[in-house]
């Protein structure tokens, strides 16, 4: 795991590129602090520059930028290939090459100079973004992996001779070069809002994009790539995957958990290959206990296992975790989440994620990736993904189950029900006190808010991946430089493959692998693991395991009110089911509480007057008010207010 920058500028620029290159490098020394380089084509004026996470190979024969044996080849790569130990031995068998290190960038790059591309990456498992030189050709190719485990940002900044194509992992280092221009994307603020996160191709920044997971860009250097720039295109295509596994589903259970098993076991394996120490992070739910159980099998030493826990109970999962642990006999390591951690850590988190992020998860996420860090730990595995196959979100078993209940209600009925429900004038302490549940008297709330809106089942998932945003949020400034408005941002979700017409679980999960993983759990894990230099890697987001998860049928996934079976079946054998049959719970820590507590100060700060009206991004009557509310305990509005204090903090730390 690395990170990467690179620069191209015009024939008559007058920058020293590689003082610059280097300089943008050191932005991102975090992600790779064991060894860094650079290299320079004066003619070409291109510069790209690594710094380098030793992971596998740890001598300098694994240093970056890398050359091909042919010496066609530059690569500058982020990431881990898997199977690379499987490449290298077809490799041998077809050429002859001098191998002059044991590194899987080497093992990638040479397959590269002698397959070609498009076939090195299709043969390819693994997580990356990595910035390829063609020499011969003279191209420079950008490419991301399937799923976006791995950043690369690119964009075109400055004007004239001082314009540049610049690129790398992470828009922090962008931000290094002379002439980059630093207007603000306005129109990323309303699906910010919404998402809590920045999502698609955008950034939070006009000049500067997000390569999509599974495509790739070329750029052509002898010609002038300012005038025609190419279009990203897609070396990999999910749709392909579920279509091909819908069309050879399995019949029997028996046969499904032999082959997922089988899978898993080969995937956690060749995740865990390392010359580094490695553990897993491990929250006591079914993804997480499976890669520990799975490690603990395969290993003659103790599994290094991480959980993060908090005082309040309803967010802790650190005794679910303890007693996984116990059972299985690793050396287990607790973290107890406190306030003043979380305190210490929020004013850094702009820097961290270098553009606004709100999923309130990154604050234990960064406290437990840097508690392993310190531990010694260099690379961590991680359940992510697992929610996303075999289906485990709420959304999944309960949403189809709602709308079973709800959808022979005529919808003008549904919607006056609505109305009434969330017409009633009551504070939610009282509402707390009617329910005995603060938990269920926003569930009353948010069900209010979704019957007077939702005409379908796909109308229901969009209700609950996406908050809603009244535009009296937002200032009349904002509001009239809206270019495009973002209601409809989403519209390309009713584009699932034909297969899943019939099938809304299945959309749902389609969905969430190419929106709310990339954009929101992908970005999380990257960035709050990379800040303190560990690598994480996800076994449940290897092709092959997303390939074997479309070939079990849904129902084998999700029925009555439960998701994850296969995986729980799994399990079972290998752990007590008090161990494995627990509620699902969201990796959270009390934010709502600790706004009205710990977090007060901070929060008031971001949220006066004078901050509002000097950003002017929001109506400032309208915030004030929420702010009042939630204090009050009149309402729960953190769904809005964090992600407004994470965009206000970003632009107060970037000093904007």
């Amino acid at each position: 795991m690395c990170g990467l920058v690179g620069v191209i500028t015009g024939k008559e620029n007058s920058y020293c590129l590689p003082d610059i290159t280097k300089k943008m490098s050191e932005k991102i020394a975090h992600r790779g602090p064991d060894s860094s380089g650079l290299f320079f084509d004066q003619d070409l004026s291109f510069s790209f520059a690594h710094q380098r996470l030793s992971i596998l190979d740890l001598s300098k024969s694994g240093n970056q930028p890398m050359e091909s044996f042919r010496q066609r080849y530059i690569i500058a790569f982020n990431g881990e290939i898997y199977n690379f130990i499987e490449l290298k031995k077809k490799l041998t068998l077809e050429t002859v090459i001098e191998w002059k290190g044991t590194s899987d960038t080497e093992v990638l790059l040479n397959c590269i100079e002698y397959w070609g591309l498009q076939k090195t990456l299709e043969l390819t498992r693994g997580m990356f973004a990595f910035a390829l030189l063609d020499k011969f050709k003279k191209r420079l190719i950008l490419v991301r992996d399937r799923f976006g485990e791995k950043p690369m940002y690119w964009g075109f900044t400055g004007e004239g001779s001082a314009k540049a194509l610049i690129f790398g992992s992470e828009i922090n280092a962008l931000r290094e070069f002379p002439s980059f221009n630093n207007a603000i994307n306005i129109n990323a603020l309303d699906p910010f809002l919404k998402f809590s996160n920045i999502p698609d191709e955008q950034t939070i920044f006009k000049s500067i994009w997000k390569l999509k997971p599974a495509n790739k860009i070329e750029f052509k250097l002898d010609k002038d790539i300012f005038i025609d720039t190419p279009r990203s295109i897609k070396w990999w295509d999910y749709k392909k995957v579920i279509n091909y596994g819908i069309q050879n589903q399995f019949t029997s259970k028996k046969e499904v958990l032999n082959h997922l098993e089988e899978t898993l076991r080969g995937t956690i394996q060749s995740h865990n290959i390392s010359d580094v120490p490695t553990g897993t992070f491990l929250s006591g739910g079914i993804d997480s206990s499976l890669v520990a159980t799975f490690l603990s099998q395969s290993q003659p030493n103790k599994v290094n296992t991480f959980t993060i826990g908090f005082e309040d109970q309803k967010y802790d999962e650190s005794k679910d975790a303890s007693n996984i642990a116990k059972y299985l006999g690793t050396k287990h390591n607790e973290i107890i989440l406190n306030p003043l951690e979380a305190l210490n850590l929020i004013p850094k988190l702009p820097y961290i994620y270098s553009e606004p992020f709100a999923d309130s998860s990154q604050v234990p996420t960064s406290l437990i990736c840097r508690e392993v860090s310190n531990a010694g730990i260099k690379v961590a595995l991680t359940g992510d993904g697992g929610d996303e196959m075999f289906g485990g979100y709420v959304r999944h078993f309960k949403g189809p189950r709602s709308w079973n209940k709800i959808k022979y209600i005529p919808y003008p009925l549904r919607s006056l029900i609505g109305s009434i429900i969330k017409g009633i004038p009551i504070q939610e302490k009282n509402l707390n006190e009617l329910t005995k549940s603060d938990v269920f008297s926003q569930k009353i709330i948010r069900i209010a808010s979704r019957l007077k809106e939702i005409r379908d089942h796909d109308g229901l998932y969009k209700s609950l991946i996406m908050q809603k945003i009244d535009n009296s949020i937002y200032s009349k400034d904002i509001l009239i430089n809206f270019d495009e408005p973002f209601s409809n941002y989403y519209s390309h979700i009713n584009k699932a493959p034909d297969c899943l017409s019939n099938d809304p679980i299945a959309r749902m999960l389609y969905w969430d692998a190419i929106s709310y993983l990339p954009d929101d759990i992908l970005v999380k894990v990257d960035r709050a693991s990379m800040a303190f230099s560990l690598e994480t890697r996800a076994p449940f987001l290897d092709k092959t395991v997303a390939e074997l998860a479309w070939k079990i049928p849904t129902d084998m996934k999700v029925r009555g009110g439960e998701g994850k079976l296969v995986l729980k079946e799994l399990l079972y054998k290998y752990l007590p089911k008090e161990l494995v049959d627990k509620p699902k719970r969201g990796f959270a820590f009390p934010v709502s509480e600790w706004l009205r507590g710990p977090l007060k100060e901070w929060s008031e700060e971001l949220l006066s007057m004078d901050n509002l009206l000097k950003y002017n991004h929001f109506s400032s009557n309208k915030v004030r008010s929420l702010w009042k509310d939630h204090l009050n305990s009149k309402s729960d509005n953190t769904n809005i207010l964090w992600p407004i204090l994470m965009w206000q903090s970003w632009l107060k730390f970037y000093k904007f």
